[in-house]
């Protein structure tokens, strides 16, 4: 197939049409976020600010150890050196940049400056090797210091800002373009003979060309790879920002079997498990509610709250569900300990005790007074995601949850704050609980709750 000049002009044309695109897109801002994910990236980016500047400090010390241990001037009459005093000027602003980093985390100016700063600062070192050898300006353009020009630029990638890296990469490819014209004004012999280059001090426009070319090529690949990492670490913020959220809503046992999973949860997926179930309920709620504004009622719900949820997180307990002034607790399902009822009637125990606080408090300030009534059982459940499509619930099901519902209700007939199954107290002293001070209820009919049940009341 023949190709012809219009087309092949075509295709350099799109060619670089797509090129200047992609740079586009590279030097483009990032997209708008939340300002919490935009705060999590913030303090990633905080922490790689202080790390270049680490990086920083070691390579001028690694530079400055070569240079001791490499070079010296051809003439001894020199009383000052370029290079060491170049060295010494860069070391007080790193040491800055250290500090001021330190002080005001991410502040853009500061990442720009250093970056043009850290090139020049290099250039400037490099420019100074002909005056202290009183050599030909030609004599920087071989030079292999260059090379620390290609760390410099790759030192911009930790902060995850593909702006910045080409920002860099250009600086870098101008400087060492102006060091080439400089030479050739300088009067340095220009040959087209690689031998004649490398063996004296003349000029090969072509070499330096490559390293121009070298130092942008190394940009774009670097700034594309930057820009790909940073959409994966807004990702892997708004990810990690949600999953943090997930178990405000979930619960932490259950959130973490949920980032685990596979293949991702579908309704219908869950696991026959040996659980205690806690019904909370909070007395009075709702005469001391009547007629109050919501605000109230909420505020009302979060210091009863706020009481309790620690004392079942930290007991094991996984919070399934609110239910108003009820709380829905399973031990056992979303994490075996195998200590679920001694977890349970421990939790219990010590959520009356917060109550009795709470309500000493309540008294003290002429509040209305609120109790708690709780219902522990025992047996399998099912625990699982039910519901359909996008909308989930992770939960507990069995014969376990209907009963402490009811047992809960039977509290009150029994004027107790806690009621057990048999088999939860006996299973507890089983798994180290010894048995909790309480009145033994032999064959006790709950309503909804087919047959005779054996229970004990505390409290």
């Amino acid at each position: 197939m023949i190709i012809s000049a219009t087309d092949r002009q075509s295709t350099l044309l799109t060619a670089i049409s797509d090129a200047a695109g992609a740079v586009r897109a590279l030097a483009a801002p990032s997209p708008p976020a939340p300002a919490r994910i935009r705060a999590a990236v913030d303090r990633f980016e905080a922490q790689s600010d202080r790390i270049a500047g680490v990086f920083q400090l070691a390579g001028l010390s690694l530079f400055a150890a070569l240079y001791a241990a490499t070079y010296s001037s051809f003439d001894v009459h020199h009383t000052i050196e370029p290079a060491p005093v170049a060295l010494a000027v860069y070391g007080a602003f790193t040491f800055w940049r250290l500090r001021d980093a330190a002080e005001r985390p991410n502040r853009q100016s500061r990442l720009y400056v250093s970056a043009a700063v850290d090139i020049i600062a290099l250039y400037v070192l490099i420019a100074a090797f002909p005056f202290q050898y009183e050599a030909p300006a030609a004599l920087f353009l071989k030079a292999p210091t260059l090379f620390y020009v290609f760390i410099l630029i790759g030192l911009r990638t930790l902060w995850f800002d593909p702006r910045l890296t080409l920002f860099t990469g250009v600086i870098a490819a101008a400087g060492w373009g102006a060091l080439t014209l400089f030479t050739a004004f300088d009067g340095a012999p220009v040959t087209g003979d690689y031998r004649i280059y490398m063996t004296s001090l003349s000029l090969l426009p072509g070499a330096e060309l490559e390293k121009i070319a070298a130092i942008a090529a190394t940009t774009l690949v670097l700034a594309a790879a930057v820009h790909r990492a940073r959409t994966l670490l807004y990702r892997t913020a708004t990810e990690e920002t949600a999953a943090a959220d997930l178990t405000k809503f979930v619960g932490k046992d259950a959130a973490a079997r949920i980032r685990a999973s596979d293949t991702g949860l579908r309704a219908g997926d869950g696991e026959l498990r040996r659980a205690a179930i806690m019904m909370i309920d909070l007395r009075g709620f709702t005469a001391a509610t009547k007629g109050a504004p919501p605000a109230e009622v909420i505020g009302l719900l979060q210091d009863y709250q706020s009481r309790i949820v620690p004392i079942i997180e930290s007991g094991g307990g996984s919070i399934d569900k609110f239910l108003g002034d009820g709380v829905l607790v399973s031990f056992g399902a979303a994490r075996d300990t195998g200590a679920e009822c001694a977890e349970a009637v421990r939790t219990a125990l010590a959520v009356a005790a917060a109550a009795d606080l709470w309500k000493e408090a309540r008294r003290r300030a002429a509040q209305p007074i609120l109790d708690v009534g709780i219902a522990i059982t025992a047996g399998e459940v099912v625990f699982g995601a039910v519901g359909h499509g996008d909308r989930l619930e992770f939960t507990v099901i069995g014969d376990a949850v209907n009963l402490a519902a009811k047992l809960e209700k039977y509290t009150k007939i029994e004027r107790c704050r806690i009621i057990a199954t048999a088999e939860v107290i006996a299973r507890a002293q089983a798994q180290g609980h010894p048995a909790p001070p309480g009145r033994s209820i032999a064959h006790a009919v709950v309503e909804g709750s087919p047959g005779a049940l054996d229970l004990v009341a505390i409290g």
